[in-house]
């Protein structure tokens, strides 16, 4: 079974392993021993074929690691300035000496000098289990129980952890498998010396000695150039501090100028040396220099593009944003960011995708200020934050076509071509894109923009209802009922304070829904805004249905229908009158029950939403297999799976199988039944929605249930 996780810094790939042998249970989570585990991550990041000497640091690592007495695993820590080569240091120590974590090896940026806030234990966590085999489902929510989960799943292995970019010890500590048999490896610029009084041991990482950067310059541009010019090759690498990303550059420099003397660079470097600042982080006026000289050298468009694409607020991006940042064809920005990367001052992040090193980021926003005004910047960022808000309107669009909205946005692109072909790839492309949007919103609100903030969220209302991502989700709504307050708009503060109260209700936050939803409610009535009235009516109605009083969730429901009805608005009376089945299903109306069900099934076919109609379909038949008409209700249920999965409502889809496998069981078909639940435990395992706990103790239920018969009926064999 795929696990579903997001890869965000990672990259992964994993090989089957065997499964021989039980695991044992922590809490409700059955973790697996080494032997059953069925993949085996390897998300180590490749060597660099022009990595060069580290000798000293390879012996040292191994002593360190040999030498520490602790019973658990092993911890090193890589210190040292940016660029100096740490994060190809550790790869290579571990790569090299592989056979001795056969349990996999994993990998986490946990930017503590990137773009963005540095990444939390919670979420690192939370790739590290998913990347062990635990079900997204199954991982807990607060960090003491995960790193509890994360530990009882590593006692056992053998693994290689690379933390890389570390801000802190606190953002360490909770990574350090349990075995004694693994080891982390730890880079940061700082020493983390509360590290080392839990026993890591810290090792410096220093510039390479002139001989080994001539070395790696040799292999980067020729030994016959080298050998051509051995002063001048000599003081290139003095000039570039040994710092291995420095080297580089200068020689990816040489590279596209082949005809070049060294002579020149040096001449070059010098002279800039003298007139450049140094960069932020202490000790790298070099560094910034090769990256000036590098840019010196661009056509002016590309080196545009690498000004401007500093500005990005995200980790990596793509040729389309790039060239919203400076405002031409995407088809002229993508030479220039092949450009950039043969240059050395952009990394290849994947198909299509392009990544800052720390460094360069840094550099490249120096030269957008020196060489742009602010209000050119501003512009800058303000095109990739609307590149960003358009194309999440656009997606949502097609995820939900007929939802009303208010967005103004919504205008502007409902002319535009869709930019993908079904709510499936529109889900898919928020999803992969999620990180990015987020900063993109960080990045409005730092620019005081408030009236963007507010659209990305019900932008992204398709997404969150139907994949979750709960953390960004209350996290972004935060944020925009904040930006809403702040541009006095209430209609999108009601808006939003249900679609955040949603988030809570779903992850059983009775009281900050019952908060949210009032909140919505309040501002409703004080703008008389109706629609709004009913939104928040509905929202409180399944909270009381969630908490236990279906005849309160009756009258909400009721309120909220008689308002759409007066409005006449089909698809708000395709949403209530479900809910009003929904509430007389369970205070044993099930006549009425059955109505509403087949008139919102109705109108939604005629007003042609077919998710609502498969919505309404699943419970219909739910409802025709309480009743006993089993024969009904698998028609039902097959019908609205089938209709669910074709529009990419995979969490409705999800409900819909719950309710199948109960009709298969019913017909004793219970390989059928675990299929289904096993295919909806998948979605939500993929969605990290609560429900997953459910259905995955359904699954143990009927497989006790059939163990037990089993026993009871041996059938013939042996006294």
């Amino acid at each position: 079974m795929r696990n579903g996780e997001r890869h965000d810094n990672l990259i992964a790939a994993e090989v089957s392993g065997p499964v021989v042998q039980a695991g044992v249970v922590h809490g409700d989570v059955h973790v697996h021993s080494r032997r059953e585990r069925r993949t085996v991550p390897r998300q180590l990041l490749p060597v660099s074929a022009s990595f060069t000497d580290r000798e000293r640091e390879l012996a040292e690592l191994d002593r360190m690691i040999g030498d520490q007495q602790q019973q658990g695993p092993r911890v090193a820590v890589l210190a040292g300035s940016g660029g100096v080569g740490k994060t190809a240091l550790a790869s290579r120590w571990i790569a090299d000496r592989a056979d001795r974590f056969p349990d996999g090896q994993l990998y986490v940026d946990l930017g503590a000098f990137g773009s963005t806030d540095p990444a939390s234990p919670e979420e690192v966590l939370g790739q590290f289990l998913r990347a062990l085999g635990v079900p997204t489902a199954q991982i807990p929510a607060e960090l003491p129980a995960q790193t509890a989960l994360y530990r009882s799943v590593t006692a056992e292995l053998k693994l290689a952890v690379l933390a890389d970019n570390a801000d802190s010890a606190a953002q360490v500590r909770p990574l350090v498998p349990a075995s004694p048999h693994s080891v982390v490896v730890v880079t940061s610029r700082w020493r983390l010396g509360a590290l080392a009084m839990d026993g890591a041991r810290v090792l410096l990482v220093e510039p390479l000695s002139s001989v080994s950067a001539l070395e790696l310059l040799r292999r980067a541009i020729g030994i016959d150039r080298v050998t051509t010019e051995p002063e001048p090759a000599q003081q290139l690498v003095e000039l570039c501090g040994g710092l291995p990303i420095a080297v580089c550059v200068a020689a990816a420099r040489l590279s596209t100028r082949p005809r070049w003397p060294i002579s020149r660079l040096v001449g070059a470097l010098a002279d800039e040396r003298r007139r450049l600042s140094a960069l932020a982080v202490a000790d790298e006026a070099v560094v910034q220099a090769s990256f000036d000289l590098s840019v010196a050298g661009l056509a002016p468009d590309i080196a545009l593009v690498y000004r401007l694409s500093g500005l990005h607020p995200g980790a990596d991006f793509g040729a389309e944003v790039a060239a919203a940042a400076v405002d031409r064809p995407t088809v002229e920005v993508e030479d220039a960011l092949d450009a950039l990367v043969d240059a050395s001052l952009l990394a290849d992040a994947g198909p299509d995708r392009y990544r800052f090193h720390d460094l360069a980021r840094v550099h490249a926003r120096q030269q957008a200020e020196a060489h742009e005004s602010e209000s050119s910047r501003t512009a800058a960022v303000h095109r990739m934050i609307r590149w960003y808000l358009d194309r999440v309107l656009a997606a949502d669009l097609v995820i939900t076509p007929l939802r009303p909205r208010i967005s103004p946005g919504y205008e502007r692109v409902r002319v535009l071509p869709a930019p993908v072909p079904d709510a499936t790839a529109a889900l898919d492309w928020l999803e992969r894109e999620l990180a990015n949007i987020v900063a993109a919103m960080r990045a409005a609100a730092d620019q005081s923009e408030p009236e963007l903030v507010w659209q990305f969220c019900e932008g992204l209302w398709g997404l969150f209802l139907h994949r979750k991502h709960y953390r960004q989700w209350q996290r972004t709504h935060r944020w925009g009922i904040a930006a809403a307050r702040r541009c006095g708009n209430r209609r999108a503060e009601a808006r939003l304070e249900v679609q955040l109260g949603y988030a809570h209700l779903n992850t059983g936050d009775y009281d900050d829904a019952r908060d949210h939803f009032t909140a919505s409610l309040n501002v409703a009535l004080a703008i008389e805004d109706k629609v709004a009235q009913a939104r928040a009516w509905e929202h409180l109605g399944l909270l009381a249905h969630s908490t236990g009083s279906p005849r309160e969730a009756y009258e909400h429901y009721a309120r909220a229908l008689a308002i759409a009805e007066e409005l006449r608005q089909p698809r708000s009376i395709v949403l209530h009158r479900r809910r009003l089945g929904e509430a007389c299903r369970d205070l044993d109306r099930p006549a009425e029950a059955v109505e509403h069900f087949e008139r919102s099934a109705e109108i939604a076919r005629d007003i042609g939403d077919e998710v609502l109609r498969g919505r309404a379909m699943a419970r219909l038949g739910d409802l025709r297999l309480r009743l006993g008409d089993s024969t009904a209700a698998d028609s039902l249920l097959r019908e609205a799976v089938d209709l669910l999965g074709q529009h990419g409502a995979a969490a409705y889809q999800a409900e819909a199988l719950e309710a199948l496998a109960e009709a298969d069981l019913a017909a004793d078909r219970v390989e059928s039944a675990c299929r289904h639940l096993e295919q909806a435990l998948e979605i939500y395992a993929v969605a990290e929605d609560p429900k997953a706990r459910r259905v995955s103790t359904r699954i143990t239920e009927i497989t006790a249930a059939q163990k037990a018969a089993g026993d009871q009926n041996p059938g013939d064999g042996h006294e």
